[in-house]
C-alpha cells in the first residue's frame, strides 16, 4: 500500500526517534491509528505520533493563525503604502506575541502600519525601532535600511522567545488520544510520541517535564516527547 505524505512524514520522525531512544525489537509497520506497529511474537506494540502545539490551531491567539494574520497586515498595508505614491522601500516588521491581533482588525492594523511606515518613509540613513508603537500597539519592531527598491518587499522576521513545557497542552493532547484509542487497531501496550519542532514558532517550547508534575494513569504505557534536532526525549510522567 502507498504511503499518504502525512504516513511519510510520521516515517521519517520515528526513524530519527528510534536513534535517540531505545524501542523494542521487532518488525515494524507503517500503519494508521496508531501510526507505528512493532510486532515481536503474538506481542504489538502500537505508537501514535503527533505534534505538540503550544495552543489549539483554532485559537486566534495561536501561533498558527497569528503568523497568517500578521502576513496579511503587512501586505495589505504595503500595498496602501504604495497606493499613496510614496518611495519604494524594504521593511522588515516584528509583532507583540503577547498582543495578538484579531482577524477582524486586519483592515484597520494595516491602515495603521501604512502609516507608520509613511512616518519613517523619509529617512534615507535607514531606521530601526524597537518600541510600543502608540497608534499601533501590535507591532514591536520595524526595519528599513533607507534605501529604494524598484521590487520593494515587506515582510515579516519575527522574534521568538521559547517558553516552558506547555503542560495544559500536553494533558489536553493525552486526553484526546486516549478518548480516540477506542477506535485505534488493538494493540498489548501503546505509546504517545508528541514531536515538537524547534523552526516551528508555534511549537517550538523547552521539553523538560517539571519536577512534581504528573499526569495520573493512562492507556499509554509510555508517553514521551520528541525534539529531533536537538536529539532529546523527555518521558512524561
Amino acid at each position: 500500500m502507498e504511503l499518504t505524505e502525512k504516513q511519510i512524514l510520521e516515517q521519517r520522525y520515528f526513524e530519527q526517534f528510534v536513534q535517540h531512544y531505545p524501542v523494542p525489537a521487532g518488525s515494524v509497520e507503517y500503519s494508521d491509528k496508531p501510526d507505528v506497529l512493532i510486532k515481536n511474537g503474538e506481542r504489538k506494540l502500537g505508537i501514535e505520533i503527533t505534534h505538540l502545539y503550544k495552543l489549539d490551531g483554532r485559537d486566534n491567539t495561536s501561533e498558527q493563525k497569528q503568523s497568517a494574520i500578521r502576513r496579511e497586515v503587512i501586505a495589505l498595508a504595503e500595498q496602501l503604502y504604495l497606493s499613496s505614491g510614496e518611495r519604494k522601500l524594504e521593511i522588515s516588521f516584528d509583532f507583540d506575541p503577547n498582543i495578538p491581533i484579531k482577524r477582524k482588525n486586519i483592515k484597520k492594523a494595516a491602515k495603521s502600519l501604512a502609516t507608520i511606515a509613511k512616518e519613517i518613509s523619509s529617512e534615507r540613513a535607514g531606521h530601526s525601532s524597537y518600541k510600543a508603537f502608540e497608534s499601533m500597539p501590535e507591532l514591536r519592531f520595524l526595519y528599513h535600511d533607507g534605501k529604494e527598491y524598484a521590487g520593494s518587499n515587506w515582510r515579516l522576521q519575527q522574534g521568538f522567545d521559547v517558553p516552558t513545557l506547555a503542560i495544559t497542552r500536553v494533558k489536553f493532547l493525552v486526553a484526546q488520544k486516549i478518548e480516540k484509542l477506542k477506535s485505534y487497531q488493538k494493540c498489548d501496550i501503546y505509546w504517545l510520541l508528541l514531536i515538537v519542532e524547534f523552526w516551528d514558532p508555534s511549537q517550538d517550547q523547552d521539553i523538560s517535564w517539571p519536577e512534581g508534575e504528573r499526569i495520573g494513569p493512562t492507556p499509554f504505557e509510555r508517553i514521551l516527547i520528541y525534539k529531533p534536532a536537538f536529539e532529546q526525549v523527555t518521558e512524561v510522567i
